[in-house]
């Protein structure tokens, strides 16, 4: 049985995108697809069908097509020959490598941005920080969390000052948004917000090594909390991690 999809768009006919908001949408539908690849609504094997999904979603069928060739791109679907397209399985293993690349990409970009990041936007982070910890019991906190938590990131890598550098990471934190939109909780997300208020206190420094180490720091914490939801912690792994994930397992 196909696996049936909320609307983006709501009720009544898919809408049709004007170009300012195709980027947006696109990343919408590719959000709402990646959520179900990864809870198990759209398991491997599963057929893609684009033309499908935009009318369960209430899109066309171009941020659709638009979404399932980036899929493509990340390993999430695959096309052999004429065959139509299907998901790809997706592993702990695979969440675990999208962590270590963006260890390697994110730690040299805060060492980067330490040394350019101007006043006004460590001043805009901190105050974006400290709205969303003034409203932590909102309904909506964990989705408020996740735009505040992809904005904290890209600014950081935009800072850098290379962009190259800045967009292999804002590919691999397409997926990560997903990642914290299906396993995470509002409890667990506050200590990821004093790791990033610490990286901020690096930033403001001008300590570029510190920060550096904070980065890779947190982003190791959540790429364990991420990786146990999706296997038990295998034997190998456990001998190269000695501290606890977020919810205070080991690690």
């Amino acid at each position: 049985m196909r696996p049936t999809l909320r609307r983006i768009s709501g009720h009544g006919r898919p809408r049709k995108a004007s170009r300012s908001t195709d980027a947006s949408l696109s990343e919408s539908v590719y959000q709402a697809l990646l959520e179900r690849i990864l809870d198990g609504r759209l398991p491997s094997e599963t057929v893609v069908s684009e033309l499908a999904l935009a009318g369960e979603l209430g899109v066309s069928r171009t941020p659709v097509h638009d979404a399932v060739r980036q899929l493509a791109k990340d390993g999430l679907v695959v096309r052999e020959g004429n065959r139509r397209a299907r998901i790809a399985a997706f592993s702990a293993e695979d969440v675990y490598e999208v962590f270590e690349m963006r260890k390697y990409l994110e730690g040299p970009a805060a060492d980067l941005a330490a040394g350019r990041m101007t006043g006004v936007e460590l001043a805009r982070l901190r105050a974006d920080a400290d709205d969303l910890l003034a409203d932590a019991d909102a309904a909506d906190w964990v989705e408020r969390w996740a735009d505040f938590d992809e904005g904290f990131h890209r600014t950081i890598a935009q800072a850098s000052g290379n962009g190259r550098l800045a967009s292999d990471i804002d590919r691999y934190r397409l997926l990560h948004k997903g990642f914290n939109r299906t396993s995470t909780d509002a409890k667990l997300l506050r200590r990821a917000m004093d790791e990033h208020l610490a990286i901020l206190d690096a930033l403001a420094q001008r300590n570029g090594s510190l920060a550096r180490e904070r980065m890779v720091a947190h982003i190791g914490t959540w790429q364990m909390h991420f990786f146990r939801r999706v296997s038990p912690l295998p034997t190998s792994r456990r001998r190269t991690t000695v501290a606890n994930s977020p919810d205070g397992s080991p690690r």
